[in-house]
């Protein structure tokens, strides 16, 4: 207890600044954590409302024309035309789930009963020979395995 008798003494000094330093870390670690949960869940909600507006659009679009919500049907020409290009934006929409989803089971359980829905209308499009270089071999993949569907049925988030 000498240290503590003698505020003077340089290695009291140093004892504290050690305590210090030891204490600033473990804060600065603490922020650190802070700040890359608190960006992750900022990123989640952010990828959410960029896909909920996209999702928005497409629904409208559907219901100004209503024969674009629906695969197996005969069209005119103009028809025929509308629906291809609503079906590549319903398939670039899905593929952009696919892509902000990554682990994210909060946005898988919301956005996964969207993909097979979607899937169930519009996977006839994505299956023509015409189609299929549109889009990356690991969507292609991903929409193969199904697992979405499996998913959204169970309603959690897919396995990695």
């Amino acid at each position: 207890m000498d240290i503590i008798s003698n505020p003077a003494d340089p290695a009291m000094w140093s004892i504290i600044g050690t305590i210090a330093q030891g204490i600033a870390t473990i804060m600065a670690i603490a922020a650190l954590i802070y700040s890359m949960t608190s960006f992750r869940q900022t990123l989640q909600a952010a990828h959410y409302t960029e896909l909920d507006s996209m999702y928005f659009e497409l629904l409208k679009l559907a219901l100004e024309k209503p024969h674009l919500n629906s695969g197996g049907i005969t069209r005119s020409g103009d028809q025929l035309m509308e629906y291809d290009i609503y079906a590549f934006m319903v398939w670039n929409f899905i593929e952009a789930i696919h892509d902000r989803c990554g682990n994210s089971k909060q946005l898988c359980e919301t956005w996964y009963p969207v993909i097979d829905a979607e899937c169930r209308k519009h996977r006839a499009w994505l299956e023509l020979e015409d189609n299929k270089h549109k889009f990356k071999a690991a969507f292609h993949d991903f929409i193969r395995a199904g697992s979405f569907a499996e998913n959204a049925a169970a309603g959690v988030a897919p396995a990695n």
